[in-house]
């Protein structure tokens, strides 16, 4: 039998236009089409309004979240040009909002740094939302113009700045005219843009007050004296605003407010030939965790890239040096890149004029310059810190041998408590149910679920050629508060570490890892959500780097299963649920089974939910929620606060929720 031979010929080559090329494929230009994504399309208009901050030109940004769910940002910069294009005869407003690849900020002179270097990300809010608006103040007047689905649906109009009556459009003739009688130059300048995601190319339209926040409060820092506002309507009026005068230095002072530093901060500044700046503040405390939180053209790079490699050599370089200038260093002594990191909070903050980022979400730098300018001005600097202040220096090198000589004791520890505990059990656990054999890695998902009943019937209803089992027995240790030999006595957290089989901790190799990825399934109620808590508590503090490289998923299973007389249909959620019952109709008569847990369906009904092929992918299905971490900070701050030994801090910060004051930034992101 011969294959169906398709036809590949110059028609095949198809040329998208905008919007459909965003729309075909929003993960190219906002990173996917969930949550991530949608912060996205806000993110960009508000980086707009921090490039006239850093301009010089605007000193508040408003963000208000409205009832409709539909997003408002406001900034009092210079507003966004609005006159005819010399070349394209239409409004520059018009093309800014349109045409991919325009923009101000390519040449020199209207911005010395952006971070909008790309003329796409504006595009990419417009062309996923359903609709959005930009108004300008200029010129004594205000700039209208509507979009829908991407495109314009109004010229763009002029209106009268006190009755907001329309008195002519850019382009028409008697424009000037009509400015000049209604100019009132008091209205100032600046830019709103407005608009609603597009559920048809989003799968996440709610905005999250608590991510925003987090986002606004970090422009705050990185731009002294700013003044920046966050109003969420539809939660009574939640707001929250932020204004620092001290720069990086007072975000670090805020990261460490609940640990106890060791010295002062560090500030390092330096420019380049090429106008580069470089701006870093370090400081270490007597934990083991580190932070080190990098931005170019004060967009976020979580994801590191060439400046914070820079920052890292020139760290352990010249600790090494003065080390071995001092003789701290005895024979046998070793600092390496991990050490110096371990205990630090760091900012990095770097300014250029042309930066390269990986991809059109700016999570990494990719430009291979910096590396070394970066480098450069970190490791005088720091090296000349010491030799002023040699008590900061051999404090900070006796901070780094500490971590290095902990480091190796770990490393033996680990080793011999891992042979102790899990190595010396039979190399599987025994209620495991593997997938087959040679089944290729990344297509298999390990299932930690709660319970044996579960367990038995996700057995049945799973596909052996992706899916693996591990049932658990009642509620995990909490590991936020065990040490790590009692942790891995656990026969749960043991069976857990050895199914994974990529290790713990630092010696934790995500390429090792048994399975494509890890999913907790568990009952929708106070348990299932207290397990699902424990395990990730597990699995951020033993095995952080697969949380990081986004391998930790929740698997959902259905709360109800409707039926009437002709169909039959699982809601997911309570909202779902309602709508299908309007749907369906008050007039029909519908079945509702409501799952109070996952020992309530069946094997089938957990293969046409839970483990049912995915398309195109049969090993994965929207079922599958990825776990993400956008802030760093607020995790490890969450972990300690929710999990750690400390009940006073718990029951202040629950009070402060109780009496409806809940703190003005609980540094946790969970407002």
């Amino acid at each position: 039998m011969t294959k169906r031979q398709t036809i590949y010929d110059a028609a095949s080559i198809q040329v998208l236009d905008y919007p459909e090329n965003i729309q075909r494929r929003p993960g190219m230009y906002v990173g996917g089409k969930g949550e991530s994504a949608l912060h996205h399309l806000a993110i960009e208009v508000i980086d707009n309004s921090v490039d006239e901050a850093l301009a010089g030109a605007c000193d508040r940004i408003d963000v208000t979240l409205r009832q409709d769910g539909s997003i408002t940002i406001t900034d009092a910069g210079r507003g966004f040009p609005v006159g005819v294009h010399p070349e394209k005869d239409k409004s520059a407003l018009e093309i800014a909002f349109t045409e991919l690849h325009s923009g101000g900020k390519f040449e020199d002179g209207s911005y010395s740094t952006s971070g909008g270097l790309h003329g796409v990300g504006i595009k990419a809010t417009n062309a996923l939302s359903t609709w959005l608006e930009v108004e300008v103040k200029r010129d004594g007047v205000i700039y209208r113009q509507r979009h829908e689905l991407g495109l314009p649906v109004t010229p763009v109009e002029i209106l009268a700045p006190q009755t907001r009556e329309v008195i002519g459009a850019v382009g028409e003739r008697g424009e000037k005219t009509a400015i000049r009688q209604h100019a009132d130059r008091k209205i100032g300048t600046g830019s709103t843009v407005s608009f609603m995601p597009n559920p048809t190319y989003l799968d996440v339209t709610t905005f999250n007050f608590a991510t925003l926040a987090r986002r606004l409060q970090i422009v705050a820092f990185l731009v002294p004296g700013l003044t920046v506002y966050i109003l969420d309507q539809r939660d009574g009026d939640r707001e929250r605003t932020y204004q620092y005068k001290g720069g990086i230095t007072e975000y670090v002072a805020y990261l460490n407010r609940d640990r106890s530093t060791i010295h002062e901060p560090i500030q390092i500044t330096g420019q380049t030939e090429d106008d580069t700046r470089v701006e870093v503040v370090l400081q270490y405390h007597d934990q083991d965790d580190e932070e080190l939180i990098s931005f170019v053209n004060t967009i976020p790079t979580p994801d590191g890239g060439r400046h914070v490699a820079g920052f890292r050599s020139a760290l352990t370089k010249a600790v090494n040096v003065f080390g071995g200038e001092k003789k701290l260093l005895k024979s046998g002594d070793e600092i390496t890149g991990r050490d110096t990191i371990a205990g630090i909070t760091a900012v990095i903050n770097v300014s250029m004029r042309d930066p390269q980022f990986t991809s059109q979400t700016k999570t990494q730098l990719g430009s291979d310059q910096v590396q070394g300018q970066v480098y450069s001005i970190v490791y005088e600097a720091l090296l000349s810190h010491f030799r002023k202040r040699i008590s900061l220096g051999r404090t900070i090198v006796s901070r780094c041998l500490a971590a290095s000589r902990a480091r190796h004791a770990a490393a033996k520890a680990r080793a011999l408590v891992m042979r102790r505990s899990v190595l010396e059990v039979d190399e599987l656990p025994g209620k495991l149910a593997d997938v087959a054999k040679g089944s290729p890695t990344e297509q298999t998902t390990l299932y930690i679920v709660e319970g044996d009943s579960a367990g038995g019937s996700c057995k049945q209803a799973r596909n052996r050629n992706y899916h693996a089992i591990l049932p658990l027995r009642g509620k995990i240790l909490n590991t936020e508060r065990a040490r790590l030999n009692r942790a891995l006595a656990n026969s749960e957290v043991k069976s857990i570490v050895a199914a994974i089989g990529a290790g713990i901790g630092s010696d934790f190799e995500v390429d090792k890892m048994r399975y494509g990825r890890v999913a907790i399934l568990v009952d929708a109620d106070v348990d299932g959500d207290h397990i699902k808590t424990l395990l990730y508590t597990l699995f951020w503090r033993l095995m952080r780097t697969m949380v990081e490289e986004g391998k930790l998923y929740v698997a959902r299973a259905p709360l109800y299963l409707l039926r009437n007389s002709r169909r039959s249909q699982y809601a997911y959620t309570e909202a779902e649920r309602e709508r299908l019952m309007k749907q369906w109709g008050a007039n029909s008569k519908v079945t509702l089974q409501r799952y109070k847990g996952l020992g309530e369906m069946n094997p089938g009904q957990l293969r046409e939910t839970v483990f049912k092929p995915g398309d195109p992918d049969p090993w994965f299905n929207e079922h599958l929620i990825r776990v993400t971490v956008n802030d760093v900070h607020a995790a490890n701050t969450t972990v300690s606060l929710w999990m750690g030994g400390s009940p006073s801090q718990r029951r202040e910060r629950l009070m402060q929720h109780w009496d409806g004051q809940a703190p003005a930034d609980n540094g946790t992101g969970d407002d």
